[in-house]
């Protein structure tokens, strides 16, 4: 089984949007993986013999967050992320460090949105929703294959779904703060 990749017209709107909102419940997302982590999540999912061109592609997506001029980039990861550890405790110490220096970055933002908050409605899986040139799109990610939406109301249903789950997540201090206690957990 082949892994899951987002559409090439997706990718051409991630490179050319102006703001990037990512959700995920599950692990941490691709804009902001570490090599090492990127690879564990492959392997883990079955995709051993993909998981090094897999690996390159996602690190060349991030690339973005090296322009001139780069997109916002807002990102809101479950706490069990932190959590659960993928390809060992070295790996997991790398990973949230790179999300620690990430979010040091003037446009963008890591929060966590803790255990307590329960149920909210990134439950349903991940997902993103880009602004490109003044519009919204999204991605919606599911089991099998995601699911490009180019506009009309879902794509404003998963707009409005990121608020919600960012009124439920910690601050960006308290983000930090997690991450750096969860780090630590890793040594």
């Amino acid at each position: 089984m082949r892994p899951r990749y987002p559409t090439r017209q997706y990718v051409q709107y991630e490179m050319a949007a102006e703001i990037i909102k990512v959700f995920h419940g599950k692990h941490v997302p691709l804009l902001v993986q570490t090599e090492d982590y990127a690879q564990g999540v492959l392997r883990a999912a079955g995709h051993v013999h993909e998981a090094e061109a897999t690996t390159r592609a996602r690190m060349k997506r991030q690339e973005i967050l090296l322009k001139t001029d780069p997109p916002y980039l807002w990102i809101l990861i479950d706490q069990e992320v932190l959590e659960c550890p993928v390809a060992g405790r070295e790996v997991m110490k790398e990973q949230m460090a790179r999300l620690l220096e990430v979010a040091e970055l003037p446009r963008v933002c890591v929060r966590i949105v803790p255990r307590e908050a329960g149920w909210h409605p990134g439950h349903d899986g991940p997902f993103q929703v880009l602004r490109v040139r003044g519009r919204e799109i999204a991605y919606a990610g599911a089991q099998i294959d995601g699911r490009l939406i180019e506009a009309g109301e879902q794509a404003d249903v998963l707009a409005i779904r990121f608020d919600q789950i960012g009124a439920m997540a910690l601050s960006r201090t308290v983000s930090h703060d997690l991450i750096e206690r969860t780090m630590r957990t890793y040594e």
